[in-house]
């Protein structure tokens, strides 16, 4: 006897596998653009994936030599095209909100000690109420404050002058019409934070540049990337206007952006240009603090113990990124979650879908019991049946979602989130074959040879 596989049959799955790898090449080429090009990319991905679900369902021949249960059951998937492609196009639109929303999703703590992070590689970002004029890098400086030679081995102090002003990072719900300024050395922070643009560095704030509308010597500054697009609702090369200490006003143009970074809410400037506009600010009153990792805790008490007259206050680089991040997370975890009720009511739906159709064939079953099939070879084959289709909705809406969401990702110095992403991934498996087996159980209960009598 022939052991004829299942094969295609007929050909209106040509046209649908041609649709299918149209929306892929367009996807393909659309995310080759911008970040919102990706996500159309992804959305077309999603849609071309549920066309080529139909059209793989569309290839099983309904033939009579079988080599196994697993042939059977993708038989059996085939049988009813529209529900198995509900249940894949169900379980990969939720699979695509919940892992596009997880992806984006802020996980600091990896990232504290590189220097093309939002923390710049620092350690301690401090405050103080008094300005400190002396250089704590110096051995003069230590000395004034009586600092211990063998702490502070290796640590190394930026030094920021401040110019008090609104706060605009995502702490403050109210708009900042005059961000805080920030004075700075460029040098200091050369190779620090990650800009928007590669080719933009921190050389860029200490140069004198003419404004697009024509003012001349505007001051270039740099401003993190969420400040200027949430809360100055701005963008590279527009102008904060600022009055110095003479009262004369002039321009801050913005010249470059860093990505979420601990800079958040304030506006930086070079250090020459700063003295220039307020010249009577002296000393500084920001300070990012780079040292060894074992040592951060005997750095943080003991400088906070020594310059306690000053009213140092010292926290740590991670937690200070933690706390604008905690408010983006916020907003993804509320979105997560409105996904994942989704995605829990889809895979809910699964479980109905199945249990329809054991219901609905209870008499084949009976059928199957009567020739010697064990209840269990029945629950395999009705798991074999479905299996795949869960597969399909997975591998679609997480391939769709990656696509979706790259841009991102590429740009996040701590990279895919490979084991976050495949514990959700495990997670969601498990729920979709928890539901599977219980409306399996359900259905199956009992004995189907009753159901073949009354045939």
């Amino acid at each position: 006897q022939s052991r004829a596989p299942l094969r295609m049959t007929g050909w209106g799955w040509r046209e649908l596998v041609a649709v299918g790898c149209v929306f892929a090449a367009v996807a393909i080429g659309l995310s080759t653009k911008n970040a919102e090009a990706f996500f159309g990319a992804g959305a077309l991905l999603l849609i071309a994936g549920l066309l080529l679900s139909v059209a793989a369902l569309r290839r099983v021949e309904v033939g009579t030599d079988l080599e196994s249960l697993v042939q059977l059951g993708v038989r059996n998937a085939a049988r009813r095209r529209g529900r198995s492609v509900g249940i894949i196009g169900v379980l990969a639109s939720g699979v695509f909100m919940v892992v596009a929303v997880d992806a984006f999703r802020q996980r600091p703590a990896a990232e504290t000690a590189r220097r093309d992070t939002g923390t710049g590689g620092f350690a301690l970002v401090g405050e103080s109420a008094l300005p400190i004029y002396d250089d704590l890098n110096t051995a003069k400086g230590r000395e004034a404050f009586a600092l211990d030679e063998k702490i502070m081995e290796g640590v190394r102090v930026v030094p920021l002058r401040v110019r008090d002003g609104d706060d605009a990072s995502c702490l403050n719900l109210n708009k900042a019409l005059q961000p805080r300024l920030l004075g700075v050395r460029a040098e200091e922070l050369a190779g620090r934070f990650r800009f928007s643009k590669a080719e933009v560095n921190w050389e860029a704030v200490g140069e004198r540049r003419t404004s697009n509308d024509g003012v001349a010597g505007a001051v270039p500054a740099v401003v993190d990337a969420n400040t200027v697009q949430w809360a100055l609702k701005m963008k590279v090369g527009d102008a904060l206007q600022y009055k110095d200490e003479r009262g004369q006003p002039f321009q801050l143009r913005i010249v470059a952006t860093v990505a979420g970074s601990i800079l958040q809410g304030s506006v930086v400037i070079s250090e020459k240009h700063f003295v220039e506009k307020f010249p009577s600010i002296g000393g500084y009153r920001f300070f990012l603090i780079d040292g060894p990792r074992e040592k951060v805790a005997a750095v943080r008490e003991h400088l906070s113990r020594q310059l306690a007259d000053r009213g140092l206050e010292l926290t740590p680089a991670g937690q200070r990124l933690a706390e604008f991040q905690a408010v983006e997370n916020t907003y993804l975890s509320i979105f997560q979650a409105l996904g994942g009720l989704g995605l829990l009511l889809g895979s809910a739906g699964l479980a109905i879908v199945v249990a329809r159709n054991v219901l609905e064939r209870r008499a084949e079953f009976g059928l199957l019991e009567a020739v010697g099939f064990r209840r269990g070879q029945l629950r395999a084959l009705v798991f074999a049946e479905h299996r795949w289709l869960i597969v399909c909705g997975l591998v679609i809406g997480t391939a769709s979602a990656v696509v979706a969401v790259w841009p991102g990702l590429r740009e996040r110095a701590g990279g895919f989130p490979y084991a976050e992403m495949a514990l959700l991934l495990g997670g969601l498996t498990l729920g979709c074959v928890f539901w599977a087996w219980v409306a399996t159980r359900v259905a199956l209960r009992g004995s189907g040879v009753a159901a073949l009598r009354s045939e």
